[in-house]
Order: structure tokens, then sequence, then C-alpha cells
């Protein structure tokens, strides 16, 4: 069998390259393609340069168009020539994923493709402020008959259904509810990189790559509360998505907001990995609110006593699953039960830990995302 993977955002690539993994073990593929579509999907893919059976191709390449992942549209001709490249590769299947941007590519090619295709929608939420793009396609992207989606849950299944009745909808789980990380036994080292004193509680804010003002209006509340003073033995450490497209103007933005609270700048940091550092022109904003620590949102959430997030992403499910105190504003449709989540943020800063969840509170198979989304792939 012959498949191909159009993938654009760390989630739906990394999703992609688990389900490609499972595929090469269980030898039921001949060659497997994968479309970046995006610069994140590019980066995210140099791994699989070289590996067997696998052959990373640039829309570039299919279309002979310098520039196009930078656009919004696909003309007609584009269009074409990816029809044509499945059609001379005589690929057999398609996997499209859903990307975090506005990006209208990949509904582009999913509403132009012949072959059966999965569109992998592997979204935690479902934000009300800014209603995903997707949810504009849904309809159209339903009526074709080699059409069906993956998601994570039954709610996500469930707002798909509700636009088309009639669509084919497969319930997969989730990488981040698949294998939980385990909390560090020993979080001492990392709460020290993190300023954090042993009788404070470590309040980790994740960032999103959402548009900037959903994080920054975020901050701007945390820090509201904070203001207060209610909370002396807080520390919070924001992460910033390794994902973000513009980390300078993104952490001034944030950074405007930090101004209007000085007197938090004791208890808040903003995280400035190296790998942050390295996409930024220019040395570190002196201030008091930036901490340059080489931590990543993921092993800082180790040690996390609380985790908090914009939207419920993927450290904040996890956070939930496993019981550790997770709140995000009410501007977002959890795909996870809301009452595993705090109310507001005066409760989240007290809350206490609470027993872990399981998958099968959620009505999850044993099987893995990848091997669940690898089954369907070669039906």
């Amino acid at each position: 069998m012959r498949l191909v993977f159009f993938v654009s955002s760390f989630g739906d690539t990394d999703l992609a390259k688990s389900t490609i993994g499972r595929l090469i073990e269980q030898k039921s593929v001949d060659s497997i393609f994968v479309v970046p579509l995006t610069a994140t999907a590019v980066n995210r893919t140099e791994d699989l340069i070289g590996s067997e059976k696998v052959f990373r191709v640039s829309l570039n390449e299919i279309t002979q168009r310098p520039g196009i992942l930078l656009e919004d549209k696909m003309s007609r001709e584009d269009l074409d020539s990816v029809k044509r490249f499945i059609d001379e590769n005589k690929i057999q299947r398609a996997y499209v994923g859903v990307p975090s941007a506005d990006n209208t590519l990949p509904y582009e090619i999913a509403g132009a493709l012949d072959i059966p295709l999965t569109v992998a929608y592997e979204y935690l939420f479902k934000s009300l402020a800014h209603p995903h793009r997707f949810f504009d396609y849904v309809d159209s992207m339903a009526s074709k008959p080699n059409c069906d989606f993956a998601v994570p849950l039954t709610p996500a299944r469930d707002d798909i259904l509700a636009i088309h009745p009639g669509a084919t909808v497969y319930k997969i789980g989730h990488l981040s509810l698949d294998n939980l990380p385990p909390r560090a036994e020993d979080t001492q080292d990392i709460r020290a990189s993190l300023l954090v004193e042993a009788a404070e509680d470590l309040v980790v804010v994740s960032g999103t790559t959402q548009p900037t003002e959903i994080d920054n209006n975020f901050l701007d509340a945390l820090l509201m509360e904070l203001s207060t003073g209610k909370y002396p033995t807080l520390q919070l450490r924001m992460s910033i998505h390794p994902g973000i497209n513009n980390p300078a103007l993104y952490i001034q933005t944030l950074l405007q907001t930090c101004e209007k609270y000085p007197q938090t700048s004791r208890q808040f940091k903003i995280i400035i990995t190296d790998k942050i550092k390295a996409k930024l022109e220019g040395p570190l904003p002196l201030t008091p609110f930036i901490m340059d620590a080489n931590v990543e949102g993921p092993t800082a959430a180790k040690a996390a006593d609380r985790i908090t997030q914009a939207v419920p992403g993927a450290l904040l499910n996890q956070a939930a699953m496993e019981g550790t105190p997770a709140y995000f504003p009410r501007t977002s449709i959890p795909y996870l039960p809301e009452a595993w989540f705090s109310k507001n943020i005066s409760s989240f800063f007290t809350a206490a830990r609470q027993a872990p969840h399981s998958r099968e509170e959620l009505g999850l198979e044993e099987e893995t995302a990848p091997a669940l989304l690898a089954s369907l792939m070669t039906r």
C-alpha cells in the first residue's frame, strides 16, 4: 500500500510521524510520502529524511512553484499538480492534518483529492472566541464519499456530526493521553533552574500558538489576580510554545502587559530558552519579567504544582488527567470533562491535587492513537 501524509502543525505532524512509525513496524505499507505544508512541518519532519520507505516531498517540488508555503490559497493548477503527484506515485490513501493556524491549504487539498482520505482533527478543545477554520470546511469535506475524520474524543465527534450528521468520524484518542509523562521523582534541579524555593508552589503558564491576543489577554487576567497579594507563595513561570511564528513580537506584547503589574515581577517570569533566543534578533530585553533558563515547557510541567493555559492544550490536558490543578478561561470548550478543571483563577491558585483520571472515563480503547490511525490508513 502507498500512502501520503499532508502535515502542517506540531500536533498533526507528530501524530503522523507516530503513525508512520507504527506502519513501518507492521510492515503494512510499501511507500509513504510526507508533504509538509508549513515551515513548522518542514522542521518537524527533518528526522524522517532517509527513513526506510518514507519519502519527504516539498509542496514546491510538487507544484513547481516556489514560495507556496506562504500562500493562503492554491490555484487550480497547483491542485492539479497535487492530483498528478498522487496518480504518478500510485498513492492509494491520504492523511490530511488540521493546522493550528488559519491556513486553508489542507482543506483545499482534501477537497481536491479523489482517493480515500482521513482528515485528522487532533484538537482537545473548541474555541468560542476564535472558531477554528476547520469547521468552515467540515460540510464540504464530509460530503465527499471518500473522506472520513479521526478525532480524539466524543465531543469532537459530536461537533462534526452537528455540522454534517452523515459524516464518518472515528474516535482515536490523542498522543498526549496515550502515555502520560511520569512526574519527575526529584524536581529540585528543575525548580532551582526556575528560581522556585522549596516552600513555594510552581505554577506553569503554558504558551500557545493561538493569536497573540489570546495569550496576552489571559496573562493580563493572571497578573491582575496575582497582583492582589493574596498568593505570596506562588511562583508563575510562562513557557513559550516552540511553534510561535514571531517570538520577538509575542514577547514584546506580553512584556507590555507585565509592565502594568510591576509588583508581580518577583513572582512571574517568562522563560526564554536557547531555542527561543536563537529566533530573536538582538539581546534579551532588560526586564525582571524575563528569565534566561533552558527549561522547556514539558520539563517545567514535570515539576509543576499547577498548570494553566489560555486554551486546553496538551500540557493542560495531561495535568487534568493526572489530577494536577489545571485552569483555562472559559473562552473555549474542553473535550475533557469540564469538571476536571478549576472554575476560575482564584480557585485555581489555591487548588489541591486530585486523584488521577483514567482513559476508561473517556471511553478510550486500550490501543493508542497512532495504532488506531494506522488501522484506518490501511483499510
